[in-house]
């Protein structure tokens, strides 16, 4: 029998740095959760000159290595795309290799997974009021992460999680608050959901029943802990695993 996912291991923002991905494995084995949450961020920004519309050798092991540290936890895995995980078809097209050479990884960007009671889904890149998947970075917009994300309401399992890769407004999102990711949050009230934010704003806040969660930038060690097993005011542990 499957283990109910309760414990969660929640990170984002690996923006390129390898040796987080050691980090990252050392925590799952630490701490056991049931299953990693990454809410996007694989790459990092690119450096002046860097051209994303081709895939490059450097992001391409980035990309592979990423999915291996993954698949090497033995862990049930949830990612999306970050903002700068370009281009998104080089992207999604290492995610289904990675998907079947590690049964344990599931991306979830647009994609609805049941495990036991839960239902995983996300929409990955900054989320805005209008946006497309050409240009400096990747963007979705409102109506498309509506779309993307409908079979997650339709789910008559009992717990739902979110994957987004833009925080909310407030004091989770900074100067990358997004106003649509808080409203998609206001509007579906999924019971869990793992942003992708900087790490000086990481935290947990809550909107009705949904908690939300920004763990901060992997890249600077910062990852979150989150047990539903646990009473309220417990559940959460912010995590420092470099």
């Amino acid at each position: 029998m499957r283990k109910a996912l309760r414990r969660f291991l929640i990170c984002s923002r690996l923006d390129g740095n390898r040796e987080a991905i050691e980090w990252l494995k050392n925590a799952a084995k630490q701490h056991e959760p049931h299953a990693i949450l990454f809410a996007g961020g694989i790459l990092g920004k690119p450096a002046p000159g860097e051209d994303r519309r081709q895939l490059s050798h450097e992001a391409a092991e980035t990309f592979k290595s990423f999915f291996k540290g993954l698949g090497d936890t033995g862990v049930y895995a949830a990612v999306i795309p970050g903002w700068y995980d370009q281009p998104i078809d080089e992207f999604l097209n290492l995610a289904l290799d990675a998907e079947i050479e590690f049964p344990n990884v599931h991306v979830v960007h647009g994609t609805l997974f049941e495990e036991g009671d839960v239902a995983l889904c996300g929409v990955g890149g900054e989320l805005a009021e209008k946006g497309s998947c050409t240009g400096e970075h990747l963007t979705r917009s409102r109506a498309v992460a509506e779309y993307m994300l409908r079979m997650l309401w339709r789910s008559d399992v009992s717990r739902k999680v979110l994957l987004l890769g833009s925080p909310p407004n407030g004091k989770l999102g900074g100067s990358i608050g997004s106003v649509v990711a808080g409203e998609i949050v206001d509007s579906y009230h999924p019971d869990l959901c793992a942003v992708a934010g900087e790490t000086e704003h990481r935290g947990m806040d809550r909107v009705a029943h949904t908690v939300i969660i920004n763990p901060g930038r992997l890249a600077d060690g910062s990852a979150a802990l989150f047990d539903w097993n646990k009473p309220d005011g417990e559940q959460l542990e912010l995590l420092t695993i470099k």
